[in-house]
């Protein structure tokens, strides 16, 4: 089994991959993509039926999602190997990991602001000072040396959470293949890879999500304020991310082809 990764190798695989999961997944898809609508309603309108309502609905995408994975993982690894409960729990965990180092991260970047401020001279900030006032100080500063800094310790915080994601890209797909949970014990798969997955995944990742995130923008003044406006610019949202998700699949599936050692094979 090769670890030599070819990034035009690892992108046309992906979508073929992609590709091949998109019969087997299109009913999930279906009920996915009701899920995403489902959501926005409840989180709008829907917040009047009661507080509860958007829990709900996160989890009815939360299940669904894990399902249309599930028969993602299996028709792009020609298998009927995978538990969606380990699914599920290898999904949590990798939700939990990037809750504990994003709350460190980000309460870093939300006090950082106030010391460049502060020590920059710029404005006499308290607690009383007007949220108008403070933007206008960080944007002057922005230009500055201070606001150098602010701007790299900003792409630090993004770079530690994408470095992340990559060395883990394989969780799931190994959790289906293997049968077994997998969260840290594909970290050091990935070892040594990450730069190549990356690259691959603007392919695979940010060029098809900022596509959909453009065009659903473009769309925002469509759906109106209605409860069927509501469920439609979900609806219609998620469809958008279906090429997304089904590449995201399929890269993590032609990663572990190659990665995934011998030993941890599944008979």
């Amino acid at each position: 089994m090769t670890r030599e990764l070819s990034i035009p190798g690892l992108v046309a695989e992906a979508w073929s991959l992609a590709a091949r999961a998109a019969r087997p997944s299109l009913v999930l898809m279906l009920a996915l993509i009701t899920a995403g609508g489902i959501y926005t309603f409840a989180i709008g309108p829907g917040s009047a039926i009661g507080d509860a309502a958007p829990a709900i609905a996160a989890l009815v995408v939360f299940v669904v999602g894990i399902e249309f994975s599930l028969v993602c993982y299996r028709a792009m690894l020609e298998t009927r190997k995978g538990d969606r409960l380990r699914l599920a729990h290898a999904n949590l965990a990798i939700y939990v990991a990037f809750l504990f180092v994003g709350v460190f991260v980000g309460f870093f970047l939300l006090i950082l602001p106030g010391i460049l401020l502060k020590a920059s001279g710029r404005a006499d900030l308290d607690a009383e000072t007007p949220p108008e006032q403070v933007q206008a100080a960080l944007i002057d500063m922005l230009p500055t040396a201070y606001g150098a800094v602010l701007i790299l310790a900003c792409l630090a915080g993004a770079a530690v959470l994408v470095f992340m994601a990559l060395r883990l890209l394989l969780a799931g797909a190994a959790t289906v293949a293997t049968g077994e949970t997998m969260v840290f014990r594909t970290w050091p798969w990935t070892k040594g890879h990450a730069l190549k997955l990356g690259v691959a995944g603007l392919a695979t990742h940010l060029a098809p999500f900022t596509l959909a995130v453009l065009v659903n923008w473009g769309l925002r003044d469509v759906w109106g304020t209605s409860a069927v406006g509501a469920f439609l610019s979900g609806a219609v949202g998620m469809a958008l991310l279906v090429p997304f998700l089904l590449s995201g699949h399929g890269l993590a599936v032609a990663a572990l082809s190659r990665l995934q050692p011998a030993t941890e094979t599944s008979e």
